[in-house]
C-alpha cells in the first residue's frame, strides 16, 4: 500500500484540527504539521492541505474532508 502524505500548515490550526483528527485514523496516510506552507492567503480565508504535492482548499473543515477522501479514493 503506498503512503499517501496530508501536509498542514500551522497557521491554520483552526480549520485543520478536525481534518487531522480524522485522517490520523486512516491506515496508509502520513500527516505532516509545517510551521507555514506558504499559501498565507488561503490559510486566512479557508480550510486547506496540500495532500501528494497538491493543494486541497475548502470553505469549512468538513468540506475539506469530503475532498480529501475524494483525492485518496481517486488515488486508490
Amino acid at each position: 500500500m503506498k503512503m499517501i502524505t496530508i501536509e498542514f500548515c500551522a497557521g491554520n490550526v483552526r480549520e485543520n484540527q478536525k481534518v487531522w483528527e480524522v485522517f490520523e485514523k486512516v491506515p496508509g496516510v502520513e500527516l505532516i504539521d509545517y510551521g507555514c506552507l506558504g499559501y498565507c492567503g488561503n490559510c486566512y480565508s479557508e480550510a486547506f492541505a496540500i495532500v501528494e504535492g497538491r493543494l486541497i482548499n475548502a470553505e469549512t473543515s468538513e468540506s475539506l474532508i469530503k475532498k480529501i477522501t475524494q483525492k485518496l479514493n481517486e488515488d486508490n
